[in-house]
């Protein structure tokens, strides 16, 4: 019996080998093919692909084969577990779509990361089972039944959240969370999605099965040490892994294939990521400004952070040049909601022609900013960015005495108003904005229909009624100096809304299932009639500039993928317009379309345009002087600074303990210090 039975493990051990064997050869040849045309032929890197394949392998060999061997535990343990089992299939879905959105490789690091990321997003359905399995009463299977509802509900946010913002869920969801955004987002999925929803919730709960109490109860201290051991070995091996395989691309010289990996790794750890400890955590949590505290403790930069900072243009040397006269006695600014640079024809031939033709005619015949960056998002930061000149955002600081746009263009005699699409009491904005910004006149959704607006709906009113509206005020305001803001809302994710017809629609794309190019050409057709309006009004002369641009670029998710091709251009920061029209278009004849901005520098350039001297605390600088420092674009997001110009761009995470480079590591000091400026009291 026992040479039989040797025998036996003998051959499985022989298929192991043939299987092993067999896939070496296929890797093997695949890495070569890989590579196969270049000279000389690139051996660091062959063997990079071959050894990481290789590995992917063998993690799957091995766990195959230790499933192989409980084979006749695993259908008592599928019924016993069940819920678990729902809950790792869902996940397993969900990283197989992450692997594809993120575009991961699918070798040694990505398989560890989903075994990882399966046992930490199962542990606690598999802990509350084995406590109701050991002692079945009522209120532990309630117990069971929250965990595994709670997980499960909160995956299935996550998935839909990382479909629109290829992220898991972010702070800003629960600083942005309220009956009004719920409204919104609720507006913006079709009856379909809607209902799909409603099913997978569904079938969340119908899936909810239980097996009777059995005789033999699992073992609470072994089922917890076995448990939370496989989980913690596997996520020790893959952050091991992690380190090991930077470390080794380090010593090996393979810098190019180092920094790709530093990338990567960032995108891979969101396999590994407990979703619903993720979910509650930023709930909770401001992590964000723990990070924040924790790395502006030097608040003072060092001559080579100051080096550095002038090399990259980030900082510039005063300049004794006189400011003009003021140019303007009004300024409207038209800030739309979530758009690309590249949702207009005119920079993306993605976009059908038909679908944005007065924007391509604006953008040709007056003064615009071709590579004008977001410099934060979402819409409160990208404000910020824009009306204080600012990297970050802290509504826990006072802002009545911070220096702002608003606050200084009427402490020169201007009005200041800011029109909303949404609720007052969207993220406290009634608060929020007339403090932080300081605008003189705050209008809403509410003020709105107390004037008798009608038709309001999902996030807020519609561009039609927000113009409309505008036009109003700025009829009223005709003689007076002001600078008036109306915020629109209909571009807003997931779906954008668009009150045209299917019949006119233009043909060219008319079929076309893209809402983002429906919802353009809604901007578009809403802009035309505004501009044709205020023209007819005598409101477009040579003493009023209108100021056409975003709020931020939008989240990197859904239809934005496909319409914007250039990976580089659909980062966390990214293009959104900058057009500048009026009638009298001599005082920004200085205006370079090519040059590299971003939201902070449009208060400075607006403030000396108006011949008043910008705040010290404004980091931004005036987009029509010439400085003998290169021009740049900077913006701020997730712990990271974005930096582009037109000799380089990168990426700086602010908490990297040991830079690749001098200048980023400046870079990552000069936002912590304007973080600390910006919190003191007054303008110093």
């Amino acid at each position: 019996m026992d040479w039989l039975r040797n025998r036996k493990r003998i051959r499985v051990l022989l298929f192991f080998v043939i299987i092993a064997g067999a896939i070496y050869f296929r890797e093997e040849e695949h890495a070569r093919m890989l590579y196969a045309g270049i000279t000389p032929f690139p051996l660091g890197d062959y063997w990079l692909a071959l050894v990481n394949a290789l590995l992917r392998d063998v993690v799957l060999l091995v766990t195959g084969y230790l499933l192989f061997l409980r084979r006749k535990r695993i259908p008592d343990r599928l019924q016993r577990y069940f819920p678990a089992v729902v809950l790792g299939v869902a996940y397993l879905g969900f990283a197989w779509y992450m692997q594809q959105k993120l575009a991961l490789d699918p070798y040694f690091l990505t398989t560890l990361a989903i075994l990882a990321g399966l046992l930490n997003n199962i542990v606690l359905a598999i802990l509350a089972a084995v406590w109701y399995h050991h002692a079945p009463t009522r209120i532990n299977k309630f117990i069971y039944f929250a965990v595994y509802f709670c997980c499960a509900s909160l995956m299935l946010l996550d998935v839909i959240y990382f479909w629109q913002t290829s992220m898991h869920v972010q702070a800003v969801f629960f600083r942005n969370f309220n009956i009004y955004a719920i409204q919104g987002v609720m507006s913006s999925f079709s009856k379909v999605q809607l209902m799909q929803i409603a099913g997978c919730i569904l079938a969340v709960f119908l899936l909810f099965r239980v097996t009777k109490p059995r005789r033999h109860k699992p073992n609470i201290a072994w089922a917890l040490l076995a448990v939370s051991g496989c989980t913690l070995l596997f996520n020790l091996l893959y952050f091991t892994g992690s380190q090991l395989g930077l470390y080794a691309l380090h010593e090996s010289g393979l810098w190019s294939e180092e920094q790709i990996e530093k990338s990567r790794q960032e995108y891979r750890d969101m396999l590994v990521t407990p979703i619903a400890v993720n979910v509650v955590s930023k709930a909770a949590f401001k992590k964000e400004k723990a990070v924040l505290v924790g790395q502006h403790k030097k608040k003072e930069l060092t001559e080579k952070d100051k080096e550095w900072m002038y090399k990259l243009g980030v900082m510039r040397r005063k300049s004794a040049s006189p400011l003009p006269a003021p140019a303007y006695d009004r300024i409207v600014m038209l800030i739309l909601e979530s758009v690309h640079r590249d949702y207009i024809h005119f920079y993306n031939k993605e976009i059908p022609a038909e679908a944005t033709p007065f924007l391509d005619s604006l953008a040709k015949k007056y003064p615009r900013i071709d590579n004008y960056y977001s410099s934060a998002v979402p819409t409160t930061e990208g404000l910020n960015a824009t009306f204080r000149s600012q990297l970050l955002f802290d509504g826990d600081v006072d802002g009545t005495d911070k220096p702002s746009l608003f606050r200084s263009m009427q402490e020169n005699g201007f009005d200041g108003y800011f029109q909303s699409a949404s609720s007052r009491y969207y993220n406290s904005e009634f608060r929020q904005y007339t403090e932080q910004f300081g605008m003189a006149h705050y209008e809403a959704r509410e003020d709105m229909e107390k004037a008798g607006y009608t038709g309001a709906s999902g996030w807020g009113f519609h561009n039609d009624e927000m113009y409309r509206r505008t036009l109003e005020q700025l009829k009223k305001l005709k003689e007076q100096k002001f600078f008036y803001v109306t915020k629109t809302l209909d571009m807003h994710q997931p779906y954008p809304y668009y009150a045209t017809q299917w019949s006119d629609t233009p043909a060219s794309f008319r079929d076309n299932q893209t809402v983002t190019i429906h919802g353009m050409y809604w901007v578009d057709c809403t802009l035309k009639a505004f501009f044709k309006a205020a023209e007819e009004a005598g409101l477009l002369d040579d003493r009023t500039l209108y100021v056409i641009t975003s709020d931020h670029n939008p989240h990197s998710g859904g239809e934005y993928t496909e319409l914007v091709k250039n990976e580089k251009d659909r980062q966390s920061i990214a293009p959104i317009p900058l057009i500048f029209i009026s009638k009298n278009l001599a005082p920004l004849e200085n205006l370079d379309s090519s040059a590299y901005a971003s939201q902070i520098d449009i208060a400075p350039t607006l403030l000396c345009l108006q011949g008043i001297q910008p705040p010290e605390r404004f980091i931004g600088r005036n987009l029509l002087q010439q400085y003998p420092e290169p021009e740049c674009a900077l913006g701020f997001f997730g712990d990271k600074a974005y930096y582009f110009s037109r000799e380089m761009q990168f990426v700086d995470k602010i908490d990297e303990p040991y830079p690749q480079h001098e200048y980023e590591d400046a870079l990552a000091n000069y936002v912590m210090y304007t973080y600390y400026i910006s919190e003191l009291p007054g303008d110093k």
